[in-house]
């Protein structure tokens, strides 16, 4: 289900997901169901575990008023709970699929006030009974929009008693970001994610030029850089003991023809479905999308087939369907279809000829995205590419 780690007492999610993402775990309920939505529409899935024995209440509080939020909670000590969900061999401890109450600001939850473990559809209170929950228990939390979101959301998670505060961690070693421009050496203001440098958490910064950080040693990171006017950039940084790690990152502006490669976007072999871990270079490509209105791109589907005739017309059809597959993600989140085509290039264009393990398939088995224009400024015509009418 890719359920994000909730490491900390709040979460903010300014982007709520559109869609369900790769699996449709929860569908086909009665809409008099007590415990289940019908079906899941605009869904973030969490993970989190009870720091000490405590009464866990949370609020879900929406940025806009006019979004109805429902959620259901899994008590997630089970083995295979993702395919018991799908199978319904589990049942949620707790939901709430009542309509918002703008009363309370359109806010849901959990709390001790409440009496009822579930609130069916329709009209009801927001909130639900609270759970007693020993430490380390482990619970899914999966938000949903039955709706199109407005807007995205806070979780406030409560815990009585409170767990003690952490103790003061010393860092051994710091992480020094600079980024310029490529072409000048010129410092330049970028916003930053960095995977890798704490467990199960990504670490977010912008405003600045120059950052730095304190982490563990031996860390392998990504991180991902994006500026307006600029082609969005991700290094990997293989973990070292060194106290002081120095990343130099040059931003390259956007030109017509200029290309990146989405090389965290993997497909199951002889598939366009594309892994869990790939969100990340996909949300890349949108933010890059959002930043850039005057740019449009040209979506290139890659295949991994060595062994087989270049351009064979199944695995031009598979290229393409991977390619499309980004194209969809794009206009689901609200890209004009308009500033986006995407074509399928076969195994034409291989990274690995002959790839001599698993990881130069995957490399194979890639997107890349070339820019087609970017404000007055077009690159010359190429062949002919699938347009939104696919």
């Amino acid at each position: 289900m890719g359920a994000i780690a909730v490491l900390d007492s709040v979460v903010v999610n300014d982007r709520p997901g559109r869609g369900f993402g790769n699996v449709l775990e929860i569908k086909e309920n009665p809409a008099t169901d007590l415990k289940w939505f019908e079906r899941e529409h605009h869904t973030t899935w969490y993970r989190f575990r009870a720091p000490v024995k405590t009464t866990l209440t949370f609020d879900i509080i929406p940025q806009d008023i006019e979004d109805d939020i429902d959620f259901l909670v899994f008590a997630g000590n089970v083995p295979g709970i993702c395919e018991k969900i799908l199978a319904k061999e589990v049942a949620p401890v707790r939901s709430n699929i009542s309509r918002n109450d703008k009363s309370l600001h359109s806010m849901c939850g959990l709390s001790k006030e409440a009496t009822e473990e579930y609130v069916r559809s329709g009209v009801g209170t927001s909130y639900s009974k609270a759970i007693e929950a020993e430490e380390g228990d482990l619970y899914y939390l999966a938000v949903d929009y039955p709706q199109r979101p407005r807007a995205g959301f806070t979780v406030r998670f409560h815990y009585d008693p409170a767990p003690p505060p952490p103790p003061v961690k010393e860092w051994p070693q710091s992480l020094v970001v600079e980024v310029t421009d490529s072409l000048t050496g010129t410092a330049l203001e970028a916003s930053l994610t960095i995977e890798g440098m704490y467990f199960d958490s990504v670490v977010q910064a912008k405003g600045q030029s120059r950052y730095e950080f304190k982490m563990d040693n031996y860390r392998n990171l990504r991180i991902n850089c994006l500026r307006k006017g600029y082609m969005f950039k991700s290094l990997r940084i293989k973990g070292s003991g060194d106290e002081l790690v120095r990343v130099s990152l040059g931003m390259v502006p956007i030109i017509p023809g200029a290309k990146v490669v989405l090389d965290d976007i993997r497909f199951v072999g002889n598939d366009s479905k594309v892994m869990r871990n790939s969100e990340g270079s996909l949300y890349m490509l949108l933010h890059f999308m959002e930043e850039n209105p005057g740019a449009t791109i040209e979506i290139q589907g890659h295949v991994n087939g060595p062994a087989i005739k270049k351009n064979n017309p199944e695995l031009i059809e598979l290229s393409a369907e991977r390619a499309q597959m980004v194209f969809n993600f794009l206009v689901v989140n609200d890209i004009d279809p308009a500033r986006l085509a995407y074509v399928g290039l076969g195994n034409a264009q291989m990274l690995y000829p002959n790839p001599r393990n698993k990881a130069e398939s995957e490399a194979n088995r890639r997107v890349e995205v070339k820019v087609t224009s970017y404000g007055d400024l077009a690159t010359p015509s190429g062949p002919p590419s699938r347009r939104s009418s696919h």
